[in-house]
C-alpha cells in the first residue's frame, strides 16, 4: 500500500493537463521495416507530392516485373481512400527489368514523358522488389533506359 501511495504522489507531481496536440497524419499502410517486408511487396506511390513506400500483402513471391505490373495498375481503393495516388500514367505499357549491378529498367517510351515522381516510383519499386529476391543488387539505384534516350543512373529518392 505505501508503494501505491508513493507512486500516486510521484505521478501527480507537476503534471498539468494539456489539450489536443497535433502530431501529423495518422498511421498508414506504409512499410515500417525498410524498403521491403516479408509476406508482401513494397510499391511506391505518391502522397502529398512525396513518393512513399506502401506495403501490399501478397500470397506469392513477386518478381521486380510483377511489382512494376502492380504499380502500373495504381493504388487499390483502400490505398486511394488514404490519399495515395500514382504519377505513372496508365498507358505506360510493359516496363522490362534486367538484373545486374545495377539493375536496368527499360521503358517502352521516352523517359522525358515522366515526372520526377513517376520515375522515382518506378525506380524505388524496382529496388525494393529486387532487394527481396536473390537478384538483389549492391548498387543504390538502377539504370533507366528508353528507346530514344541515353541510359542514366537513378537512385531511389523517396521518404
Amino acid at each position: 500500500m505505501p508503494v501505491l501511495a508513493a507512486a500516486t504522489l510521484v505521478a501527480a507531481c507537476g503534471v498539468q493537463p494539456t489539450g489536443v496536440v497535433p502530431a501529423g497524419p495518422g498511421p498508414s499502410i506504409r512499410a515500417t521495416t525498410g524498403k521491403y517486408f516479408l509476406g508482401g511487396v513494397t510499391l511506391y506511390f505518391v502522397s502529398d507530392g512525396r513518393v512513399i513506400p506502401v506495403a501490399r500483402p501478397t500470397q506469392d513471391f513477386i518478381s521486380p516485373e510483377g511489382a512494376l505490373t502492380l504499380l502500373l495498375k495504381g493504388p487499390t481503393e483502400r490505398e486511394a481512400a488514404q490519399g495515395l495516388t500514382t504519377f505513372v500514367p496508365a498507358e505506360v505499357g510493359r516496363v522490362e527489368v534486367y538484373s545486374g549491378d545495377p539493375t536496368t529498367i527499360v521503358l517502352p517510351f521516352s523517359v522525358r514523358k515522366l515526372s520526377n515522381q513517376a520515375i522515382n516510383q518506378l525506380v524505388c519499386t524496382t529496388i525494393a522488389a529486387s532487394a527481396a529476391t536473390t537478384r538483389a543488387p549492391g548498387s543504390p539505384g538502377v539504370n533507366v533506359a528508353s528507346p530514344d534516350d541515353r541510359m542514366h543512373f537513378q537512385a531511389c529518392q523517396a521518404d
